[in-house]
């Protein structure tokens, strides 16, 4: 009897500590993305990054990561993560992820270049393309 108890007890502590651990990354993944939707992108980096690091198989948590990137303007930043999330998401989510990626790639282009400074009007912009 004492051997069957034992082993429940076990049982309910291995399912407790497995919920916690669980909640713990999902928490701060929801910390970011509720920062993130509340255009507090600076603030949602970190806790994207974490969410990243605890859990390398999360796609939405690389493509929040990137998207927050984006928002900062910080082109380079944003494409490994974007890069990221296109390798770990389904296939339907992916030509999103291929528009972010080229989007970031070429804003980091312009401002390299500082082409951004002479695209000032939407005639000038037509000129150089």
């Amino acid at each position: 009897m004492k051997n069957h108890l034992a082993k429940v007890g076990l049982v309910l502590c291995l399912t407790l500590f497995a919920s916690c651990s669980l909640g713990t990354r999902q928490g701060v993944f929801d910390i970011g993305l509720m920062l993130f939707n509340q255009g507090r992108f600076a603030d949602a980096i970190p806790y994207l990054e974490d969410a990243t690091m605890e859990n390398p198989s999360d796609a939405q948590a690389f493509l929040y990561l990137g998207r927050a990137y984006i928002s900062q303007s910080k082109w380079r930043q944003a494409i490994a993560p974007l890069r990221a999330a296109f390798r770990l998401s389904p296939r339907e989510s992916q030509q999103e992820i291929v528009n972010l990626i080229i989007d970031a790639g070429f804003a980091a282009a312009l401002n390299d270049f500082r082409l951004g400074d002479i695209l000032d009007s939407p005639r000038r912009s037509r000129d150089l393309l």
